[in-house]
């Protein structure tokens, strides 16, 4: 029998196999674990630590909500929620405006959540970048200065509410070096 964090990784992995990550040749899941550890490594509390490995399921799985909500409780399942983007707001912009006006109403955990996921896909495109420049960073977003836009807003607002967190030092970091250099 597994305990709750083992489940959550094994679920994971279960939600998102077969599945690849856009850029990469790996599995989705490596980007889900990252995240989760990136948080456990700065000391999140359990609840943090678990909706960051399970940020995507609902956005990018089979899984819905009420899977969360009955597998793992409420408030896990309303984190995630939370951390998911409305995929029937089919133009970028329209969709990342919706996304963060939800976000600017959510608690600072889940804030912490949404650097760690944003760090980590910044991360993950790092070489590549280097190798094929900005273009390379543009994949649903329709250019890279919508791409640019929304990563600075999320920046804006990351900064005027989270303080002394180093993956937010980390984000700003190749923020800057992404789309302000």
């Amino acid at each position: 029998m597994y305990e709750l964090e083992e489940d959550i990784i094994h679920f994971v992995f279960l939600a998102f196999e077969g599945l690849k990550r856009k850029k990469e040749n790996i599995d989705l899941a490596f980007h889900s674990i990252m995240v989760g550890n990136m948080l456990k490594n700065i000391g999140c509390n359990e609840e943090t630590i678990y909706i960051g490995y399970l940020h995507d399921i609902i956005e990018d799985t089979k899984y819905t909500y009420e899977d969360l909500l009955d597998r793992y409780g409420k408030k896990i399942a309303d984190g995630v929620l939370v951390l998911s983007e409305n995929q029937n707001i089919t133009d970028y912009v329209e969709r990342k405006k919706e996304f963060l006006n939800r976000l600017e109403k959510a608690n600072d955990d889940i804030l912490i959540v949404e650097i760690a996921d944003k760090l980590q896909n910044l991360i993950s495109d790092y070489e590549q970048y280097k190798i094929h420049g900005k273009d390379f960073l543009v994949t649903e977003a329709g250019n890279f200065d919508e791409l640019k836009w929304y990563y600075l807003e999320l920046k804006k607002l990351f900064n005027s509410r989270i303080n002394n967190n180093q993956l937010l030092k980390r984000y700003n970091e190749i923020v800057y070096e992404y789309f302000e250099s």
